[in-house]
């Protein structure tokens, strides 16, 4: 079923969508064909989904300190060049970048695009150019340099990811540039999911609920075929009442285990950001510092929080595996249900398998409808978290922003 050709509707509410400026410009671009994955790496990571044009369609943190980086801000609409540009920007103010020269290593800004050859190649040698101009007359000390773009398979396992409903079958069918757009159409989907959290609690639900919705059509039709098939529906609506309370315990544990602000997961994700916050501050002492004893006892407070921060950031993957721990558990028991669903249908006589394949399109139609309400469903459920998780990284950044101004 040909899912990734199907753009989701976006149901945001006008107060998200100011907020952040993203999804409305996002879904006016939304109609326009992909040409380019942009990835630019600082150490926040971000990814940025081109038209021909070269102009911004989507935009996507990578990593956490990405997710910091786009909040509140409007790329989507932007030129290639102006995008990263203002990413860089936004990564100087807030420390990632810093002005002076940190050590004998400077800072490397990377950008990787995958797309034609040719127009890939062109199109960063413009960013470069840009970059390195940006770069001189602010001062930073900074290399921009070229990574990999991704092959074929990387960028099947990427789509995938972003939109679980997509399978193997339909992705080794796509090319490079059907990937691309599949991609750009579940970024576009999940744009004010600014976290990865988030986003990973929202496919868990849309994966599911579509496992339903097909579950439950098979429902409806064995329900139409009339009393001589009865005992097959009482045994088949048992089950799926079992599934369904066992997919909302699924989604219940995505959330509990990663989304929560009471989770052992996002406590430990705090004091990562808290520290990383620290070695912010005292990379800005050191790239200001002259050579001699002051810079070489800033070094090495600088070398103590790095590795400060390779504790908290051990702690937090031993965190994210207590998290995954405990919701493969629940997920044991989903799948369990699903098992008793899947060999109930092996023991349909012929004349329900017919009228299955008869409503196959029936079938396909309930499926895509969930699809499409999966997002309106999510945010309400979860509207309070999405706008929490944007005010606090927009905060964050406000902090360092201001603790990274220079001295009056």
């Amino acid at each position: 079923m040909k899912f990734w050709k199907k753009i989701a509707a976006c149901g945001l509410s006008v107060a998200l969508a100011v907020g952040t400026g993203v999804l409305l410009t996002g879904c006016g671009g939304s109609e326009k064909d992909a040409a380019a994955r942009m990835q630019v790496d600082i150490n926040p990571s971000v990814e940025f989904i081109l038209d021909a044009d070269n102009k911004v369609l989507s935009v996507t943190a990578l990593n956490d300190d990405g997710s910091l980086i786009i909040a509140g801000e409007a790329f989507v609409g932007k030129t290639a060049e102006e995008a990263v540009e203002m990413m860089v920007s936004i990564s100087t103010d807030a420390g990632y970048l810093v002005k002076g020269e940190l050590t004998a290593e400077r800072d490397a800004i990377t950008i990787s695009i995958t797309g034609d050859d040719a127009a890939a190649q062109e199109l960063y040698e413009e960013v470069k150019a840009e970059i390195d101009g940006f770069l001189e007359e602010s001062g930073i000390y900074a290399v921009v340099e070229r990574g990999e773009e991704l092959k074929l398979e990387a960028l099947r396992e990427l789509v995938m990811k972003a939109d679980p409903s997509v399978t193997e079958e339909e992705v080794a069918k796509m090319n490079e540039e059907q990937l691309i757009n599949a991609l750009k159409i579940s970024r576009i989907e999940t744009a004010q999911l600014i976290t990865e959290e988030l986003r990973e609690a929202y496919n868990v639900a849309k994966e599911y609920d579509l496992r339903f919705a097909e579950r439950q059509a098979t429902k409806d039709v064995i329900d139409g075929l009339g009393s001589a098939y009865e005992s097959f529906l009482n045994l088949y609506s048992k089950a799926l009442d079992s599934y369904q309370e066992t997919i909302a315990a699924v989604e219940q544990a995505r959330y509990d285990n990663f989304v929560d602000v009471g989770s052992q997961y996002q406590k430990a994700l705090a004091e990562v950001r808290e520290q990383k916050d620290r070695v912010l501050a005292q990379r800005k002492e050191v790239a200001q510092l002259s050579e001699g004893p002051a810079k070489e006892a800033a070094e090495a407070a600088l070398d103590a929080e790095e590795a400060a921060l390779m504790f908290k950031e051990d702690a937090l993957n031993i965190a994210g595996s207590a998290a995954n721990a405990a919701f493969d558990l629940v997920l044991g028991a989903m799948k369990t249900a699903e098992n008793v669903l899947i060999e109930l249908e092996k023991t349909f006589p012929e004349e329900i398998k017919t009228a299955l394949t008869e409503s196959a399109q029936k079938t396909q139609d309930a499926m895509n409808e969930a699809k499409d309400k999966a997002f309106a469903k999510f945010e309400e459920a979860h509207k309070e978290d999405i706008e929490n998780a944007l005010a606090e990284l927009e905060a964050r950044k406000q902090e360092l922003i201001e603790a990274n101004k220079p001295a009056a």
